[in-house]
């Protein structure tokens, strides 16, 4: 793995009594205005008007461009500012420059731990229904900070130090805490740009070890956040593991001193009632929710806007009353899905030669591409809190989600035809020589009535792999030639 650049740090005085003479916190971009949040945070891609006299083969790859869009929405000021909170005061009690640090640093490969140790951490949680925007909001936020700072010289004194501003995990599929263990050493490893910690540091003496080595690996590198998302695969851990792994967050939080994030879908909350509460923060900064859009909601009509301008059909659409309603059912206020309804309706009515968009080339595509949603988006129409609770075990696996987003039978079809009604070009031939005064060799003469050989007869059989097979000639053990194998 190679080092990723450097960012050397750049000390910005704060005006907060509590962050000043903290290099960890210093060291961080100044605190943002929400109109400063809100232009960093947002991506607009460019959209040239040319784009959409391209051929149709052009086009399509321009589509994917709406992926990138990010639209700055009041939740994301929200969460920047948690975020913004949650880094700095964490870092208040864990000044490099206090002794008291450094006898909490040391404490922490003692055996007694870090006694007498007053942690400033906290923590809250993002939830919300698969596909509303939590990771990428999150994402977009995180990109505001560096993720790791080198720091150097403070204050005309010698510091030498890598600090990591935050990190993020997925929770692992099986709930485990040695998943989470080996998940956070790659992360870290991934932040500094070294190969330095996910192959050292295994279960070998232990789950416990692991942990020490993990908590000691955060503290040495002053982990400025430790974001946990898909936190709803703990439902999948063993008996006690939910327990073992909450308890370890709590940990984090209140004897290392880590802010941790939870996110997860709303099955999440269920998993927080008794550990959570038995933490001196564990309310923390509190929950924020993702909620699907109303209809009405005047977010979610500046989000349809803010998409439709990235139009790369011939014919330029407005967005009529009709085709937002339209939007609206078909995607019930979750933004993943206006994404991939966007992009799926273009790419159908580029391909099929309507090039512009309609009511019903959006019914048409809902029909045919988004058939696996049907069950999530009609517990979403229901308003019933029992089928609502069961949204995210009605949604498609990942792999389900994606092959939607391919070509279907019907387009592969139509690509065949064409490929079928091109004309081979003949070959031109090769030029003719110049003739040297060295006379050629006389080709070798072939008997045209020789037999043919065995080979060439199996190669003309209907089944050459099945005849070679039956030959003898085909090998199907796979492991004959390997140095390992015996044969009985």
């Amino acid at each position: 793995m190679n080092r990723s650049v450097q960012n050397f740090a750049k000390y910005h005085e704060s005006p907060v009594l509590e962050f000043q003479g903290n290099p960890l916190i210093e060291a961080l971009p100044p605190i943002l205005s929400e109109s400063d949040a809100a232009s960093l945070i947002s991506h607009f891609p460019p959209l040239a008007c040319e784009e959409r006299q391209h051929d149709k083969s052009v086009r399509l790859h321009c589509i994917d461009r709406l992926r990138s869009v990010v639209q700055p929405l009041p939740i994301h000021l929200e969460l920047e500012s948690a975020l913004s909170s949650l880094l700095r005061s964490g870092y208040v009690g864990r000044n490099p420059m206090s002794t008291a640090t450094v006898r909490h640093l040391h404490s922490l490969s003692a055996p007694g731990g870090s006694d007498g140790f007053r942690s400033t951490a906290t923590t809250f949680s993002l939830v919300g229904l698969s596909g509303i925007g939590k990771s990428t909001a999150l994402e977009s936020i995180l990109r505001l900070y560096p993720q790791t700072i080198v720091h150097q010289r403070y204050e005309g004194r010698s510091f030498v130090q890598t600090q990591i501003t935050w990190l993020k995990l997925d929770c692992p599929f099986d709930g485990s805490l040695s998943g989470l263990c080996r998940a956070f050493f790659r992360a870290v490893d991934q932040a500094i740009g070294q190969d330095r910690y996910a192959n050292s540091y295994r279960a070998r003496n232990g789950l416990p070890d692991l942990i020490q080595r993990m908590e000691q690996v955060a503290s040495t590198y002053f982990v400025g956040a430790l974001l946990i998302d898909e936190i709803q695969h703990l439902r999948s851990a063993r008996t006690g593991g939910k327990d073992n792994m909450l308890n370890f967050f709590v940990n984090l939080i209140n004897s290392i001193g880590i802010p941790v994030v939870f996110i997860g879908t709303n099955s999440m909350i269920s998993l927080f009632s008794d550990v959570l509460r038995n933490a001196r923060r564990g309310c923390g900064l509190g929950v924020t929710e993702f909620q699907r859009f109303e209809k009405e909601d005047p977010v979610w009509r500046m989000l349809v806007e803010s998409l439709w301008e990235y139009q790369w059909c011939r014919e330029i659409s407005p967005l009529s009353d009709e085709l937002f309603d339209v939007l609206y059912d078909l995607t019930q206020g979750v933004t993943d899905f206006l994404v991939k309804l966007l992009i799926l309706g273009q790419r159908f009515s580029i391909q099929s030669g309507e090039d512009r968009l309609t009511p019903s080339t959006f019914r048409r595509v809902s029909d045919k591409k988004m058939q696996i949603l049907k069950p999530a988006l009609s517990a979403l129409r229901s308003r019933d809190p029992r089928q609502l609770s069961r949204f995210e075990d009605l949604l498609p696996i990942d792999d389900q989600l994606q092959s939607m987003m391919t070509l279907n039978a019907s387009e592969v079809m139509d690509r065949l035809a064409l490929l079928r009604s091109i004309t081979p070009v003949p070959r031109m031939e090769a030029p003719s020589e110049k003739v040297s005064s060295t006379p050629k060799a006389s080709p070798v003469q072939v008997d045209a009535k020789r037999s043919p050989t065995k080979a060439t007869v199996i190669a003309q059989d209907e089944d050459p792999l099945q005849r070679l097979r039956e030959e003898g000639w085909l090998n199907t053990d796979v492991f004959e030639f390997s140095p390992l194998h015996r044969k009985v």
